[in-house]
């Protein structure tokens, strides 16, 4: 329905969140702090995390390869060092100025809304992580025919993104329809485009823009998605 579909005014709002959320983004990935909720739990999140880059270990990635919403790198340091060139796009500067790898030689980055970025390059992968959950679903199908658009034939397709345990984090204060609600470090509050696709989703609108996709998941915190152009 009209009613629920996506404005740009909020795909806007959420790129001026995560451009806020740039300098505590890793609290998040790498220290827990806010979300660390003790022991067990932190110990089960890493060891689930590490399943899902082991995932992307284990992917044929070829030698060029592009990274959608790369953000402060997170997955960026494990792509570099496999790939001969590496592109990077990401809607904000403040997330690629923390990227590690963004100033190597071999390695572009590029500032550009992802909702309307294209290029006429093509890759032997592209890679994105916890980005397809920001997608609309109106926008869905549209954005894996542009990743399949952008992969030589043969070429590999990877993603990682949260399973709906994310919604208790502490920085969610509330999630409805296609959107949730966050809270910054600050206090301050922001809506986000946040959509828990099911493996079906995904195969569906991966498959009618060409691409063969398995889902596999971590357990209780992560979905990922490999899969390959026809």
């Amino acid at each position: 329905m009209t009613e629920d579909l996506v404005s740009d005014e909020q795909l806007a709002a959420q790129l001026d969140y995560y451009s806020r959320r740039a300098p505590e983004y890793d609290d998040w990935w790498l220290r827990r702090g806010a979300f660390d909720k003790g022991e067990a739990e932190n110990t089960a999140w890493f060891a689930e995390a590490g399943l899902a880059r082991t995932a992307l270990q284990d992917a044929e990635l070829g030698s060029d390869v592009l990274e959608l919403a790369p953000g402060t790198g997170n997955w960026s340091v494990h792509l570099a060092p496999r790939a001969a060139r590496l592109t990077l796009v990401d809607g904000s500067a403040e997330m690629l100025a923390r990227n590690p790898v963004a100033g190597l030689p071999h390695v572009r980055t590029e500032i550009a809304d992802l909702f309307t970025w294209d290029t006429d390059s093509r890759y032997d992968s592209v890679v994105f992580t916890f980005w397809v959950s920001h997608v609309p679903r109106e926008r869905l199908r549209p954005f894996f025919v542009k990743v399949s658009s952008w992969l030589r034939p043969g070429g590999t397709v990877f993603f990682v993104d949260d399973s709906p345990a994310s919604v208790a984090e502490p920085h969610v204060t509330a999630a409805a329809g296609q959107t949730m609600r966050r809270r910054l470090s600050n206090g301050d509050g922001a809506t986000i485009v946040k959509n828990f696709y099911t493996a079906g989703e995904l195969i569906d609108a991966a498959g009618r823009a060409g691409l063969d996709v398995q889902i596999g998941d971590t357990g209780r915190f992560f979905q990922f998605g490999l899969g390959h152009k026809r």
